[in-house]
């Protein structure tokens, strides 16, 4: 009869919530108990995608148990992190968020998420450059972003461009820039950087800003030209590229980065091993240098900052949205 009772004790106690630190440790220590699903939100072969099937990979082996990448596009990279909102909240799904997710619900009348309250992040994993590209067969004149704005202003309806999405750090970059100088971008979001790398290659582009990691194979083999990177400074990668500070010194933007989340009800004790493994396999020499291969600047941040640095972002492009009226359907 005690044991009964004792027994039907612990149940209430559970079902109440009195004693979620044990059964959390609990499920922490079987953790990960089947595959873990780790969600790109954009088109295969692009940045996220690149990075995420390396990183995917490292954690496999750290958590000896299988992670495998989803990709999930279309809306900004909403419809993949809505799956990942709406999934078990039992650490088997993971997924990144990276600027369009934190600024598409600014575009939106009824934003589908708040990123404060509907995730928990795991850390930033690394800084995604990006960097400005014309095809030089079609665009020979265009060599830096004085004879972009020039080129622009020559042209009866300016130039357009092409970015991963609409709310895109590239997107409202080019927005900004394109107010200060009095010139015409239009602007065509793709799904993804891949489908927009493929269409400034055919010509059907005048130019595209996107992340580096995607674009560096282009540049390198010199099928597309940079004109300039979107940092204060100059990169490793791309050393002869000079960057938005250099030939606009009025110019401010932010860097586009990459940090992982999973659903808000996850168990802390779920989330701490597995943000522990993911900094574990970012400080590894090896990933370290595939991420810089590619052009990234790997560094694991904790979730506190990442979290700070989705409210200092959100706000920045917020007043970009605002100053240049800016909607989802642009």
């Amino acid at each position: 009869m005690k044991k009964r009772l004792k027994k039907l004790s612990l149940t209430l106690a559970i079902l109440t919530g009195l004693v979620p630190p044990a059964v959390s440790m609990a499920q922490a220590d079987n953790f990960p108990s089947k595959p873990i699903t780790y969600i790109v939100p954009f088109a295969p072969g692009g940045a996220s995608d690149i990075g995420g099937r390396i990183l995917s990979e490292a954690l496999s082996k750290e958590l000896k148990q299988s992670v495998v990448v989803e990709n999930k596009s279309g809306a900004a990279g909403t419809i993949g992190l809505g799956q990942l909102i709406r999934s078990a909240p039992d650490g088997h799904y993971i997924s990144i968020v990276v600027a369009p997710n934190l600024v598409t619900p600014l575009l939106m009348p009824a934003p589908p998420y708040d990123l404060t309250k509907d995730v928990k992040p795991l850390g930033m994993i690394y800084e995604t450059p990006t960097v400005l590209v014309v095809n030089p067969k079609y665009q020979p004149k265009i060599t830096s972003l004085d004879s972009l704005i020039a080129t622009a202003k020559e042209n009866k309806h300016g130039l357009n461009f092409a970015t991963s999405g609409v709310g895109s750090t590239a997107h409202l970059t080019m927005a900004k820039l394109a107010k200060d100088n009095k010139v015409n971008f239009e602007h065509i979001p793709f799904r993804g950087s891949s489908p927009a790398i493929t269409a400034v290659l055919a010509g059907e582009i005048d130019f595209l800003y996107s992340e580096v990691l995607s674009l560096l194979p282009h540049i390198q083999n010199g099928s597309l030209r940079p004109i300039m990177v979107g940092t204060v400074k100059r990169l490793e990668s791309l050393p002869d590229v000079p960057s938005i500070k250099e030939q606009n010194i009025n110019m401010d933007t932010r860097t586009s980065w990459t940090g992982l989340v999973v659903p808000k009800d996850t168990p802390d004790a779920i989330v701490t091993k597995l943000a522990t493994a993911v900094e574990k396999v970012m400080n590894s020499e090896d990933i370290q240098k595939r991420f810089k291969d590619l052009g990234a600047i790997p560094e694991y941040q904790n979730p506190h900052i990442m979290q700070e640095r989705i409210a200092g972002d959100s706000a920045f492009w917020g007043q970009i949205i605002k100053d240049n009226n800016i909607q989802q359907n642009n």
